[in-house]
């Protein structure tokens, strides 16, 4: 027991600790130039920089608001991060019909393929918990286009177009036009599904009619 109390005495421990903190330090900084550099890569093909504020448009499910009002425009912030890392939040909703459900939301996700966010979705609407995935592809022109899915006030996912725009008009001019000229509607694939009966009367009934078939041959 003395012979280790000497040595403990006997160590520098300001020269020690000196070190040690220059040696974490120095972790520090390469894991913050490796991130950096992650993300350079990451984002290299990138046809500009997409941090800054975006108009964002989204088919949304939500209520039973008329088709032609389904469109949810809302003025969002991208910011940039660290290892090709990014995200995007509501600053504020652009109000066109007053009784629509209140949205909010922050995305995050990383870029694939240099132009291509895919992250995860989160309501920051307080008392919800509506939550998913998304996909946003970065074009010329100042776009962005893609999709999302998750639950919205049900149990099972369902989803609908993302668009983005650096312009509010152009933005506006392109989600009217996707959901007018596309004919894209919502369709509850998880509700059909779910009243569907087992999967053993259904492969019977598909069976039962293939033998007839091939009997009627």
């Amino acid at each position: 027991m003395q012979f280790f109390t000497s040595i403990f005495l006997s160590l520098n421990w300001p020269n020690l600790i000196v070190g040690a903190v220059l040696g974490a330090a120095l972790g520090l900084v390469v894991w913050i130039l490796t991130r950096a550099y992650d993300s350079w890569i990451a984002s290299k093909d990138l046809p500009y920089p997409i941090g800054g504020r975006w108009f964002s448009a989204e088919f949304d499910p939500k209520g039973e608001s008329p088709r032609e009002e389904r469109n949810t425009i809302t003025r969002v912030k991208v910011r940039r991060g660290l290892g090709g890392s990014f995200s995007i939040r509501v600053l504020a909703r652009i109000p066109e019909i007053r009784s629509r459900t209140e949205t909010a939301w922050r995305f995050s996700g990383k870029l694939v393929h240099g132009d291509t966010l895919v992250g995860t979705w989160r309501s920051t609407v307080k008392h919800t918990k509506r939550f998913g995935t998304a996909i946003i592809k970065f074009i010329e022109y100042g776009r962005a286009v893609g999709y999302w899915t998750g639950p919205a006030g049900k149990d099972y996912p369902v989803y609908g177009y993302w668009i983005m725009s650096l312009n509010e008009e152009d933005l506006r001019i392109l989600a009217k036009d996707v959901l007018d000229k596309t004919a894209f509607e919502f369709v509850d694939v998880a509700e059909f599904v779910l009243k569907m009966p087992p999967p053993e009367q259904i492969i019977k009934k598909v069976r039962r009619r293939v033998a007839a078939i091939e009997r009627a041959k």
